[in-house]
């Protein structure tokens, strides 16, 4: 399924992209990942969603874990149900689909063909993802009706061969099981409980919803913004909340990249104007009110000339047109299209942009070190930087330089890597080489 739907320089964002931080050299370290002592023990089947979602992560795509889907109903029923998984893939054109992986650690067949038949109803209602179940056995008759329902499966045998391919990618990191990431998430809610001006709505929207309502991810950071104008965050919340900002703001551009193949850029700049100016690409509301205005200055002239007729003079007065008051559109919006475009130019770079995001602002600022390993040398290029760059820009313009300050860590972290020339991806974990 396909979703279609730079700047004066600022001190915090001066992030010596131009060159790498000095870094002092170092003593070899162990080719395992560190295993932080405060990580919370998994249960089964979330030790399941985090290796489904490292294999999906490895082969590209962004991943979130435990996303709720949520409905328009009363408070505490809008939830209707969790996705294990959800992936998102990107391509070379920068069109987006998305995945839902339905993982169950239990043994036995019971409830299988139940658990295949709620899969698919939920695809449809999500509006037909790729849909896939993990168990740890898969019957005969499991996989002839997943089959006839269009559903695709996958069983620990598959899983096992998978992960031998991936060896060298680190088995926690960021939301995929990262202890640091988990532990500045867990801090950010309990300091959110504090601040009654952040709605919970929208904290929710920036760590999941965004997946699947991805044009109203501005209005959501332009609203963030005018929240937290006259409201200093905490930390880490600041960080927690200006990640999540800046992912959902790339998957946005990625969204409106695609559509750079058919429509030109007068045209999206066209549909954004209308979009937070009266609220719908399809209102005409603008024209109407150009038709008020025109019958107002109809009215004033008769009334003037009225006047005059009895000898009094005229004395012109300005009157403001409701048209203009109505019509003015975000200055954000032409930064916005250029960094659409800087996106489209470079969709090699462009399609890794989440996954660098994701490990820069939950992995690295957090204090996690698995970013730093050769399976993720190719999303910490110099080009990656650029566009991150450009990202982060648009952010301070969309929500103010709040979110720009917690995120300016961001220039000690490398991004003078590239792939190895001959990777052992079945190799253990091992750091990138230092330059």
């Amino acid at each position: 399924m396909t979703d279609s739907d730079a700047s004066a320089e600022h001190p915090m964002l001066d992030l010596n992209f131009d060159a790498p931080m000095p870094r002092q050299p170092s003593q070899p370290r162990a080719s395992r990942t560190k295993k932080p002592s405060a990580r919370r023990s998994e249960s089964a089947g979330e030790a399941l969603e985090r290796r489904v979602g490292r294999l999906e992560f490895a082969e590209g795509a962004f991943v979130r874990l435990r996303a709720p889907v949520r409905i328009n109903a009363e408070a505490g029923r809008d939830v209707l149900t969790d996705l294990d998984v959800v992936a998102v893939d990107i391509d070379g054109r920068l069109r987006v689909s998305r995945s839902i992986l339905e993982c169950k650690s239990g043994t036995g067949q019971s409830g299988e063909p139940d658990r295949l038949l709620w899969l698919a109803g939920l695809r449809a209602f999500m509006g037909g993802p790729r849909a896939v179940l993990v168990r740890n056995t898969v019957s005969t008759r499991g996989r002839h009706i997943a089959q006839q329902l269009g559903i695709e499966t996958m069983d620990m045998n598959r899983i096992s061969e998978r992960e031998a391919a991936i060896g060298w990618v680190p088995d926690a990191f960021a939301h995929l099981g990262g202890a640091e990431c988990a532990l500045a998430e867990r801090r950010s809610d309990e300091l959110l409980k504090t601040i009654s001006s952040i709605p919970n709505d929208l904290i929710a929207f920036l760590r999941h919803d965004f997946l699947f309502f991805p044009r109203r991810i501005l209005g959501i950071l332009a609203d963030l913004g005018a929240t937290i104008e006259s409201t200093p965050l905490p930390q880490p919340v600041d960080l927690v909340v200006g990640g999540h900002a800046l992912i959902a703001l790339i998957y946005a551009a990625i969204t409106d990249a695609e559509s750079l193949d058919f429509v030109s850029r007068t045209a999206v700049e066209a549909r954004l104007a209308r979009a937070f100016t009266v609220g719908s690409v399809d209102s005409n509301l603008l024209e109407v009110l150009g038709q008020a205005d025109a019958i107002m200055a109809h009215v004033v002239e008769q009334i003037h000339s009225s006047y005059e007729a009895t000898g009094v003079s005229r004395k012109n007065v300005q009157i403001p047109r409701l048209r203009d008051i109505v019509a003015e559109a975000p200055t954000w919006i032409p930064r916005y299209v250029d960094f659409v475009e800087a996106l489209r130019a470079n969709p090699n770079v462009g399609r890794d942009l989440l996954q660098t995001a994701e490990l820069a602002c939950f992995e690295a600022l957090v204090g996690g070190q698995a970013h730093e390993f050769q399976a993720f040398d190719h999303l910490f290029t110099i080009e990656h930087r650029q566009l991150l760059r450009l990202a982060l820009r648009l952010l301070e313009e969309l929500t103010g330089p709040q979110l720009i300050h917690a995120l300016g860590a961001l220039r000690s972290v490398r991004f003078d890597r590239s792939a190895p020339a001959i990777p052992d991806r079945r190799g253990r974990p091992r750091r990138a080489e230092q330059s």
